[in-house]
């Protein structure tokens, strides 16, 4: 199974908890923020350095629908 195909059967799950009430939307938060960091250590020890930023281009959020 490759990578993305696991981040999203667990992000099914977690969300699935989340909607059935089991999990807090803060809990689910830190939850999401904590595997991000967890993904970004791993990059970091396999000699990947993070993505450069483009200077002078800002993100802005996406609106929902």
């Amino acid at each position: 199974m490759g990578y993305l195909q696991e981040v999203d059967r667990w992000l099914d799950v977690i969300f699935a908890d989340l909607a059935a009430g089991k999990e807090s939307f803060d809990e689910t938060k830190r939850d999401i923020r904590s595997r991000i960091l967890e993904s970004y250590k791993n990059g970091i020890k396999a000699g990947q350095s993070p993505a450069p930023r483009e200077s002078g281009r800002s993100r802005a959020p996406r609106e929902r629908s």
